[in-house]
């Protein structure tokens, strides 16, 4: 961001101390990484000094607070974010239609975007399901009789 749209990002910023932040932090592998993204992979590794990137964020960067701004926003976030596990996976992995374009042969014999969907989302619903801001809802039998194999299949917003 530039200094004018990051004051406009903050004033807008609407954080509160007693809710939980986390991120999914990537490390992409060659053999993972899509064709369309090797370029700027590359460029990130030379720039950085480190491979330890998603091919945009570098794990050190992505973090669930603002590393080069320093504000009340920021530290706010700074004492809500849980961290969160590094997971082997490049920055576009949750999109499947929308690089359709962009995806190559190669990509699709190394099924470089064919990751489960759901790793992205429930790290976040696990954190919130901890600190009481989801709920979780009581284990009911469906119409077989089976019970969910999660305990994230009854997650409510509570």
């Amino acid at each position: 961001f530039l200094p004018d749209a990051l004051r406009g990002f903050w004033r807008e910023a609407q954080h509160l101390p007693h809710i939980p932040t986390c991120v999914l932090r990537g490390v992409l592998e060659q053999h993972t990484t899509p064709e369309s993204l090797e370029m700027v992979c590359n460029l990130l590794t030379k720039q950085s000094g480190s491979a330890l990137h998603d091919s945009q964020v570098h794990v050190y960067d992505a973090v669930g607070h603002p590393v080069y701004v320093k504000n009340r926003n920021g530290r706010i976030l700074k004492n809500t974010d849980m961290g969160g596990a590094i997971q082997r996976t490049h920055h576009w992995s949750p999109l499947n239609e929308e690089v359709e374009f962009v995806r190559t042969s190669r990509d699709v014999q190394q099924a470089v975007f064919d990751c489960a969907k759901d790793r992205h989302i429930f790290p976040f619903c696990d954190v919130n399901a901890r600190f009481g801001i989801i709920r979780y809802m009581p284990l009911e039998s469906n119409e077989n009789g089976d019970k969910p194999k999660h305990d994230t299949e009854n997650l409510a917003v509570g």
